[in-house]
């Protein structure tokens, strides 16, 4: 009863009572031996479920065949998986001529042959043949439906069914596999250990005493010499309390070192990759590291973070690429290993090589004419360079280099995806949204593609004027990049330009000068919403794509990446933006 029952075992020679001290103490093998002499079965009944807790399903088969509990043993058989054994099982019943129990071993292993002659055998004929029927075993269920009589024979089933097939086990051959014969691991405990356990009826041990009990102590303690006469007080028992000075009492600070000490010792045994991620500023390694939420606070504090659901994909394939599990044991759940680096620093895999694969991506959508697609595809870059972790300053420039040119392509196909909405009477802002497209600097062949939709678009509209500059600018960019051109375009545009000077006319009332076709900073002085040119205007900055927008806008979310928040600039905001696009060094 005090847990002496270890030490006990040894002292005691009787079987019962060693088997009985054997079970108290968990010791499964000196119970086997004592139960064996015993032959008794609730000896074995105790044992197999001692041996059933402790996960020793070797002792349990024998505990259960001893008893000869059938069911028991059976069910034991399915979950470990040992199909063979069953088969053995439904001899056994067939022999036993246990009906239930054939029928119970005949669901676990999915024998519908023998459920199906079972139900014969005892009578059961239009349910043998239903169950013939349902699972289109007809060698059986013609000889049924003949002894059935006329009244079945025109039966007709027209509901739907599923077969009762228990899932096979992965392990086939269990003979072949030794990790399948391991019982459960145990932690041994040292004998010490085992005597400080409680017992089943604990002792009375002394309460410590609260600092209520520690005052009324120390009153009864102290001796009231004279303090009522020197204090002239009326009732001197309520002077003593007056002297007593509570925040002197020590238990409560021995309380506030011991919760010191700690949280000292739980700093100490925490994960090295998790302690250097919790110090980390870089959102993409608290995605690597299964930290969502305090990544999300990160790029709300940086960039003004508001929309989140453009972000889960991304952050679930980091998360997917940065983690693996590694099966140990069968039957036990699989440990997680996460990628890292030297020093125990997160592997984030969003390198610039992916990042250079999926600019290609865009620029082939792009020449191929799908608008929305490309759109999407330079919108999910931005989203990795939010997450990007650089190695060294040539890479930081490349981000930023990245992230410029991904800001140039979002403009230029928000152009296409506002000319949509536009009604086709209205031409002018057609006409419009087709040479604001021209403005932005895209890679050579996309820009003078479409400087020539605009240019052919402004000539059939009549705007000589605009027509010429546009084409004035294609000629200057062959000169630029020579080659780039094939001769007959350049040709052509040298051809408009010409007419155009002769007619020198708008017929079409649109915003646009010429200067901006020159303006490589343009793309900065467009709202992304309004698609207007902002002249000045009150501004409204994002702090990502550093894209400027109408006061009106205010709020609301940017419109190139879709995610960022559209908020008073701060001096923290500003300042952390930076390591959003990762331009910390590593």
């Amino acid at each position: 009863k005090k847990n002496y029952s270890t030490i006990a075992l040894s002292l005691v020679d009787d079987t019962k009572a060693r088997f009985s001290l054997a079970i108290d103490s968990g010791d499964l093998e000196t119970a086997y031996k004592t139960s064996m002499d015993l032959k008794d079965k609730q000896c074995f009944k105790r044992l197999g479920e001692e041996a059933l807790r402790q996960g020793n399903h070797q002792l349990v088969e024998l505990a259960y065949q001893s008893q000869r509990n059938f069911e028991k043993l059976s069910f034991l058989y399915v979950i470990t998986g040992q199909m063979q054994k069953l088969e053995k099982m439904l001899l056994i019943a067939q022999n036993r001529n246990d009906v239930m129990s054939r029928f119970h071993n005949s669901l676990y292993l999915g024998d519908i042959q023998e459920r199906i002659r079972i139900l014969a055998e005892i009578g059961h004929l239009p349910l043998a043949y239903m169950m013939a029927v349902t699972h289109n075993i007809d060698d059986m269920a013609i000889p049924l439906k003949e002894s059935l009589g006329e009244s079945y024979q025109n039966i007709e089933f027209d509901f739907k069914s599923s077969a009762l097939i228990p899932p096979k086990p992965v392990i086939q051959d269990l003979d072949s596999s030794s990790q399948s014969k391991l019982n459960w691991p145990h932690h041994q405990i040292a004998e010490e250990d085992i005597l400080t356990l409680p017992s089943e009826e604990p002792e009375k041990v002394e309460v410590e005493p609260t600092i209520e009990n520690q005052i009324d102590q120390i009153q009864d303690q102290q001796q009231p010499t004279g303090a009522h006469e020197e204090e002239n007080v009326e009732e001197g028992d309520w002077g003593i309390d007056e002297d007593l000075e509570i925040p002197d009492i020590e238990p409560a600070q021995t309380n506030t070192d011991s919760q010191n000490q700690m949280n000292d010792v739980a700093f100490q045994g925490q994960n090295l990759l998790h302690k250097y991620v919790s110090a980390s500023q870089l959102p993409g390694e608290h995605v690597s590291t299964g930290f969502i939420s305090s990544a999300l606070d990160l790029l709300k504090k940086q960039i003004a973070t508001q929309n989140i659901n453009p972000l889960k994909k991304v952050f679930g394939n980091i998360y997917l690429a940065c983690n693996f599990n590694v099966s140990g044991i069968p039957f036990l759940k699989p440990v997680n290993h996460q990628i890292s680096k030297e020093s125990h620093k997160p592997q984030v895999l969003v390198t610039m090589n992916t990042l250079e694969l999926m600019l290609k991506r865009g620029y082939s959508l792009t020449t191929e004419g799908k608008f929305p697609e490309a759109l999407d595809q330079f919108r999910d870059i931005l989203l990795h360079i939010s997450l990007l972790v650089v190695k060294d300053q040539k890479e930081e420039k490349d981000a930023n280099l990245l992230l410029r040119i991904c800001v140039d392509y979002i403009m230029a196909l928000l152009c296409e995806v506002h000319k949509k909405n536009v009604p086709k009477e209205n031409t002018s802002r057609i006409l419009e949204l087709t040479m604001y497209m021209a403005l932005f600097n895209m890679q050579p062949k996309h820009r003078i593609l479409a400087l020539r939709s605009a240019m052919t678009l402004a000539y059939k509209s009549k705007n000589f004027v605009h027509a010429g500059y546009l084409a004035k600018k294609i000629v200057q960019i062959n000169e630029q990049y020579p080659n780039t051109l094939k001769p007959d375009v350049v040709a052509n545009a040298k051809k408009v330009y010409a007419a155009c000077e002769q007619q020198g006319s708008n017929a079409v009332g649109i915003e646009f000068e010429e200067a901006w076709l020159y303006d490589n900073d343009l793309v900065y002085k467009v709202d992304p919403k309004a698609m207007k040119y902002l002249k000045g205007r009150n501004m409204k900055k994002c702090f990502f794509t550093n894209l400027n927008y109408s006061e009106e806008f205010m709020g609301q979310i940017c419109e190139a990446v879709s995610y960022t928040h559209l908020t008073l600039p701060t001096i923290y905001s500003v300042q952390i933006s930076v390591v959003a696009v990762s331009l910390k060094k590593k």
